[in-house]
């Protein structure tokens, strides 16, 4: 029996957009309906969530037919050449920033890089249009995410707040400590605008599928898919500065808080003493939990120096409660904590490979649970004992993710319901193909297992969901963020 023949909806509630799976009952058909509900009363019992540490604004830039080509005819073509076959991670010049895009944009894999030069910051300043400003940084889109949900409180780690960031924040359910005579005052993020605070601008290039970019020799390359790259120049969050403020107001209402979501570690380089920063943040935690029940929820990045990742999973694996991750992310991770390179190729990023990865992970650091979040399905894994409704997480994280994908905003959970109801939505075939191999993977035949969606394996229990998913989206950025803050709700619920 295949693993999900089903779409996972009614064909009246999740339009198909191309012919697709045959419902029938060997999926729970009314998950992301129930994840909803399962939300609705999760929202109720939520007292307050922290954010950090990373909130910058995103510049966000939509590359055009033909710019790409201009750019590279202004530039040293062997410099390019060089760096584009031997790509260096970080952007020093121009021609590394244009040969970090053009990898993207033939993998279709989304990237992060930093800009060690302001020459480079200038430069993009001269020759690339700002499209539109929004909130950028894991911490200020789940900010914003989980207030559009309707959290009551919502205490973000803001690095540098003059008022164009401020303006970038959504909710008045937004707090942000501030100092005054000694005594600490949470304030709305206009109320908390530190005027002489440098902007932290992040440019986001982004580009749809199918786009056919011109190199030398009539050769070519076409996306595979809709992405983006970042380039960031930012001098607190890639010194993992974390504010006093910051630090003494959440001492005072940690009792209040019921979950932190935590990133930002990727931006760190080794030049920035990076396990003392890292190790400050643990006993951070450490102090948080003394105080409060809170859960912990560390989700990662594309990291640029593995060793920087490796240090974080192995400093920090006893202090938080959960891992979430993409499909490259994983596949650094695995990197970084056995010395070895993994291939990035589909024969090593295959739904085998997957679950091994996950198994490996699991083992090696000693956690509950992780979560693998891609375009197609979600995989996550737990140890046995494990209560909470993982599954239903995985569903409501996909819907927050799959609304803002539509509509190109953040939604409210009424709005969520519409979207989901509106047929605009359908499951993804290439998420339905992988989880039938991951259910070859692993054996399974029966049909109580494959309603659950999830098995057990080795000491563990799997976890597996396709995606719903938008054709067309109207914005890739922040949409893993955007799962983060929905699974999160569900996945450490009080």
């Amino acid at each position: 029996m295949d693993l999900v023949r089903s779409s996972g909806l009614p064909s009246s509630v999740v339009g198909m957009a191309s012919p697709g799976p045959e419902v029938s009952e060997d999926y729970p058909i009314y998950l992301w309906l129930d994840a909803v509900r399962h939300a609705e009363r999760a929202l109720k019992d939520l007292k307050g969530v922290i954010t950090a540490f990373n909130v910058n604004i995103d510049a966000l830039h939509y590359i055009r037919p033909g710019e790409i080509e201009n750019m590279l005819s202004g530039l040293d073509r062997d410099l390019f050449n060089e760096r584009f076959r031997n790509p260096p991670d970080k952007i020093d010049v121009a021609e590394d920033l244009l040969a970090g895009l053009l990898l993207s944009m033939k993998t279709g894999r989304g990237m992060e890089w930093i800009i060690r030069k302001k020459a480079v910051s200038d430069w993009i300043n001269e020759n690339f249009q700002v499209d539109e400003y929004r909130m950028g940084g894991l911490a200020g889109i789940t900010a914003n995410v989980l207030a559009r949900l309707g959290v009551g409180k919502i205490y973000p780690h803001v690095a540098s707040l003059p008022r164009l960031q401020a303006e970038l924040f959504e909710g008045e359910n937004i707090k942000i400590p501030t100092i005054s005579d000694g005594f600490v005052a949470f304030e709305g993020p206009l109320g908390a605008v530190r005027e002489y605070d440098e902007p932290l601008i992040h440019w986001i290039f982004e580009y749809h599928s199918g786009m056919k970019v011109h190199l030398r020799g009539g050769e070519y390359i076409v996306t595979p898919n809709a992405n983006r790259f970042i380039a960031a120049f930012d001098d607190k969050n890639t010194r993992l500065h974390i504010d006093d403020s910051f630090v003494k107001g959440i001492g005072e209402v940690i009792e209040e808080v019921d979950l932190a979501i935590i990133s930002g570690y990727h931006l760190l380089s080794v030049a920035e003493s990076f396990a003392e920063k890292i190790n400050f943040t643990k006993h951070l935690f450490k102090s948080w939990k003394k105080s409060s029940g809170l859960k912990i929820h560390l989700e990662l990045a594309y990291f640029t120096d593995l060793r920087i990742l490796s240090h974080v999973l192995r400093s920090l694996s006893d202090v938080i409660d959960g891992l979430g991750m993409n499909e490259d992310e994983l596949i650094q991770c695995l990197s970084a904590l056995s010395g070895k390179r993994v291939s990035v190729e589909p024969a090593n990023s295959s739904e085998k490979h997957l679950i091994d990865g996950l198994i490996y992970l699991m083992k090696a650091l000693g956690m509950r649970r992780m979560v693998v979040h891609t375009r197609d399905f979600c995989v996550a894994i737990s140890d046995k004992s494990a209560k909470e409704d993982i599954l239903h997480a995985m569903a409501f994280g996909n819907l927050v993710a799959a609304a803002k994908a539509l509509s190109g905003r953040h939604c409210g959970l009424d709005e969520i319901r519409s979207i989901l109801s509106g047929g605009r939505l359908h499951v993804s075939d290439e998420g339905v193909k992988a989880l039938n191999s991951i259910a070859n993977r692993l054996g399974l035949r029966s049909r109580e297992l494959l309603r659950d969606g999830s098995a057990e394996i080795d000491d563990y229990r799997l976890w597996f969901i396709p995606t719903l998913i938008v054709d067309k989206p109207l914005s890739t950025v922040g949409l893993g963020d955007c799962f983060t803050a929905g699974y999160c709700l569900l996945a450490y619920r009080p």
